[in-house]
């Protein structure tokens, strides 16, 4: 009765998963040997009789128990193979992605250069699978005789998940400490009252329109005359279509109680619209962080789960990019898996490090 190991059937399931979706390592067949090769020399063997009736069982027992270390050195493999794979290269795969990002900046203006590589391969290979491209220089010619296809590109490099109120604990702190404190730093001001936030990676736009909700309820309590001026800006032209709409579908609108829908809402053909006097508070506008000037002398800057993109450098960058567009004062929100960098925490206070909201500390 012949044993088997099945880690080797495990191993190689996972290797084919991975590689579709990476166009950046050699795929043949010795490499993919070497990669086995390379894994099975790290994990223990798992042997069963060949006509065990209960194969099935225990490699997805096996599967659970070893998933995590089989993962790590498969990453490991495909690194260490792909750096120097034991034949000739017929094609340069980085270069190929360099000349793929250079395109995509010719013809959008949008430069990737200062993002995370791991990310955006892994999005780019997306849409490189739906189109049945075999490497990034095929893709690079969809592109250039598909020029439609951007649009498809651009909504997956794109993070557009995004929902009213999102993050409760975030919003309540906003509510009940946050907006509390900057209305009644206004109400002693002369001349110009004016609260003004830069929604800084918008999206759809529900971010600036449920600071909008929240900021024309709170001033109504009081009775308050203080302009609201809510600046939403994105990279993404389509989301910023919808934004500058403000017209929402049902789905869209999971994070609002039916008070709110009814109140701030008004259906129209299935959809919903904001309301003429909360919509009039947001202003859309295309903005890329990286490139363009920020938007001066704000009370707060929200830019929440955007830094994923980012490398460390411009992560920290963009964070005193954020200081000087802000008054003294002023407030940062940061997304809950984002934290400061460098400088910035020496020039921001933690109001709360939960919720991610840091205060500007002025300079004197």
């Amino acid at each position: 009765m012949r044993a088997h190991n099945i880690m080797e059937d495990i191993v190689r399931n996972y290797l084919d998963e991975m590689l579709t979706m990476r166009f950046d390592v050699c795929s043949c067949d010795k490499c993919k040997e070497d990669v086995m090769a390379y894994v099975l020399t790290r994990v223990p063997p798992k042997y069963v009789t060949t006509d065990s009736g209960a194969m099935h069982t225990l490699t997805e027992q096996t599967k659970v128990e070893q998933s995590s270390v089989i993962l790590k050195e498969l990453v490991n493999a495909l690194r260490i193979i792909g750096e120097n794979p034991h034949h000739e290269v017929a094609d340069d795969r980085e270069e190929a992605y360099q000349l793929l990002m250079k395109q995509i900046k010719l013809d959008r203006g949008v430069d990737f250069s200062q993002y995370r590589d791991r990310l955006l391969k892994r999005r780019i290979a997306l849409r490189m699978r739906a189109k049945s491209a075999k490497n990034y220089a095929d893709y690079l010619q969809i592109l250039i005789h598909e020029p439609e296809e951007y649009e498809k590109l651009f909504d997956v490099l794109t993070i557009n998940v995004s929902s009213f109120f999102r993050d409760q604990v975030v919003w309540e702190k906003l509510r009940q400490d946050i907006f509390p404190e900057l209305i009644n730093r206004k109400k002693t001001q002369h001349g110009l009252r004016r609260i003004r936030i830069w929604s800084a990676g918008c999206s759809s736009g529900q971010e600036p329109y449920s600071l909008a909700i929240m900021l024309y309820e709170l001033l109504e309590r009081q009775f308050l005359n203080i302009k609201v001026e809510i600046i939403a800006t994105d990279i993404d032209k389509d989301c910023l279509r919808r934004a500058d709409k403000g017209i929402f579908d049902k789905e869209s609108l999971k994070g609002l109680t039916p008070y709110h829908i009814k109140r701030f809402f008004i259906p129209v053909r299935g959809e919903y619209m904001v309301v003429p006097h909360v919509k009039e508070f947001v202003t859309v506008k295309e903005l890329n962080l990286i490139h363009d000037p920020v938007v001066k002398n704000v009370d707060m800057v929200m830019c929440r789960n955007v830094f994923i993109y980012f490398n460390r450098s411009l992560q920290e960058h963009l964070i005193m990019k954020f200081y000087e567009a802000l008054e003294d004062d002023g407030y940062f929100v940061m997304g809950n898996s984002e934290n400061l960098l460098g400088e910035a925490r020496q020039v921001f206070r933690v109001i709360d490090s939960l919720s991610r909201i840091y205060q500007k500390i002025p300079t004197r």
